[in-house]
């Protein structure tokens, strides 16, 4: 049971840090529908909440990209499957983006950065392949990537885009933009 309740508190939070990043524990508590004093026996302070709740997205995160590179059968493919199942897991760490605080937390620090160093090597793995153009630095493309996959996150929070329709447009900018199908052409002559 405390174990369901800890979830529960953990989803609402999520949900309500994305929709209000200011929002106080005591609404987190009236999301879960639980009392104050029940999120603090799971979370000594809202920065082990957030704490807490980063830890979750980090795994839930990995969790979904390990599945999807599983099904993929080369490089390319692996970044493709990663990146719409990471725009699909966005709603895990979207309250992730006005977290702030977060940034000093050594295990968050340390996992981000893990987890852009396994992008790194996809995107060089991609290169091998002839999918990412050569002349591309590989930060600058996994900073892309990164920046694709949030700003995807933030258009499904707020109504502006489906998740399909975000994993299809993160997919087709990186195609048009960072390959060497995309390189050829001059998009601003007309």
């Amino acid at each position: 049971m405390a174990l369901a309740t800890r979830e529960r508190i953990l989803e609402a939070a999520g949900g309500t840090l994305s929709r209000n990043p200011n929002a106080s524990l005591d609404q987190i508590a009236v999301d879960a529908r639980v009392g104050r004093a029940t999120v603090f026996r799971h979370f000594e302070s809202r920065a082990g909440l957030l704490k807490a709740l980063a830890s979750r997205a980090i795994d839930e995160t990995d969790r979904a990209t390990r599945l999807a590179a599983a099904d993929a059968r080369t490089a390319t493919d692996a970044l493709r499957l990663i990146t719409r199942a990471v725009v699909g897991a966005g709603e895990s760490f979207r309250f992730l983006n006005s977290a702030a605080e977060l940034y000093d937390e050594p295990e968050i620090v340390e996992a981000y950065q893990r987890q852009m160093s396994e992008l790194a090597d996809l995107v060089e793995a991609t290169r091998r392949e002839g999918f990412i153009r050569p002349g591309l630095p590989t930060a600058w493309v996994v900073a892309s990537i990164d920046g694709l996959i949030w700003a995807a996150c933030r258009a499904v929070g707020d109504g502006e885009l489906g998740v399909v329709q975000a994993q299809d447009l993160v997919w087709e900018t990186i195609a048009d933009g960072l390959s060497t199908e995309g390189a050829g052409e001059d998009r601003h002559a007309e």
